[in-house]
């Protein structure tokens, strides 16, 4: 059964910056393949994505993919701002995000999500000239998949521990 990738609007965000490109159709055959399992293996380290994708040959390919960090003064700012919002910390502790989280980010300079593909730094190791080819489209959903169950993972994304900097006032 395939799965629906996307399923909150933090997931529906993330996906959105595929949305504009598609190079013969790898945009599905990526949807594809996260559904038929040939991802074999994510590690998300800091603002890193790395993962095995199985394809054609025998040894999977390697893909990367690299968000922006957030720094200061910007992110100080974010997160001041989010501690004084009483509503949007009773969601965040109910693993909700709310969509003002983004207004105010994106008021203060952050991309929370990718716009476009652009924004990310992605390489795979196929032979295919696309950016991004059908193994680096299968990590996107995959990742759609865990953002879904998990929306602090979007911020985890640009080396931010959400939770943590809320703790730390």
């Amino acid at each position: 059964m395939a799965t629906k990738f996307g399923k909150t609007w933090w997931g529906q965000q993330w996906l959105n910056s595929l949305s504009n490109i598609d190079y013969e159709n790898r945009l599905d055959r990526g949807r594809s393949y996260a559904n038929k399992g040939a991802v074999t293996k994510i590690d998300i380290k800091e603002n890193r994505i790395n993962a095995k994708v199985a394809g054609s040959r025998p040894k999977p390919y390697t893909v990367d993919i690299i968000l922006p960090p957030f720094f200061d003064p910007e992110l100080s700012d974010f997160i001041a701002t989010l501690a004084k919002k009483p509503t949007i910390i009773s969601k965040l502790l109910n693993r909700e995000l709310d969509e003002e989280v983004l207004s105010i980010a994106e008021n203060l300079g952050l991309k929370v999500f990718p716009k476009q593909w652009t924004d990310f730094k992605m390489q795979c190791s196929c032979p295919d000239w696309a950016v991004p080819c059908k193994h680096l489209a299968s990590v996107i959903y995959k990742v759609t998949a865990e953002i879904d169950k998990n929306p602090f993972l979007v911020f985890e994304l640009h080396n931010v521990d959400l939770i943590l900097e809320l703790n730390k006032l």
